[in-house]
């Protein structure tokens, strides 16, 4: 980025949280309630992830089908999973957020693509 003698061009994506209808950020909140250095690498990933969009891919990003994807961060031993979803081409909505180990993935990709379902509805 700086090393290439340019000056960066800085964030290329949008990176928004989802809005529910009651006007809560469900990942904003996720992300506060975290300790400050989980808080600050999950902060650098998705800055990783602003920088590069849709051309983020594994191990940091993985395609879960039907415009969702997941954003992965390991923290010690603790992996971290980030969902989100593209509006348009510049834009990147970070929808839901749950830990790795935790067995519910199902429900965390159903819920993910509700809200995102829902964000288009309400866009």
């Amino acid at each position: 980025m700086g090393m290439t003698g340019r000056p960066s061009s800085g964030p290329t994506y949008k990176v928004i949280f989802y809005r529910t209808a009651q006007g809560t950020e469900p990942v904003r909140e996720w992300l506060q309630a975290l300790e400050k250095p989980e808080r600050f690498q999950l902060g650098k990933a998705i800055q990783v992830l602003q920088m590069n969009g849709p051309a983020l891919s594994m191990p940091y990003a993985c395609p879960l089908g039907g415009g969702l994807f997941e954003l992965r961060e390991r923290i010690g031993k603790v992996r971290y999973r980030v969902f989100y979803g593209f509006d348009g081409g510049r834009i990147v909505v970070l929808l839901h957020a749950a830990l790795k180990d935790q067995p519910v993935i199902e429900d965390d990709l159903a819920l993910a693509r509700r809200r995102l379902q829902d964000y288009f509805d309400r866009r």
